[in-house]
């Protein structure tokens, strides 16, 4: 597995996989459930890692970047308020 983005806000991390999937692209994102219940401990934990197989890393990878070009400001920890 190959990693294509790195959050620190689990919803911008779960809104990733989702656009991936949608694509037909298989996501892990190891410790999902860690970092939703202790969100406190994403950043010692080295943030949270989105990941591919390795032959749809360049897919990914646009996809990514096109979410991140249509949503600035979307990956603050804790969330940006106002």
């Amino acid at each position: 597995m190959i990693t294509v983005a790195t959050c620190n806000d689990p919803m911008h991390a779960q809104l990733l996989k989702s656009v991936l999937e949608d694509s037909g692209i298989p996501v892990l994102i190891p410790n999902e459930y860690s970092t939703q219940t202790m969100p406190h401990l994403i950043l010692a934990m080295g943030s949270i890692r989105v990941q591919v197989p390795e032959e749809h890393e360049e897919t990914a990878r646009r996809l990514v970047s096109e979410f991140d070009a249509a949503t600035p400001g979307h990956d603050t920890f804790p969330p940006a308020t106002g």
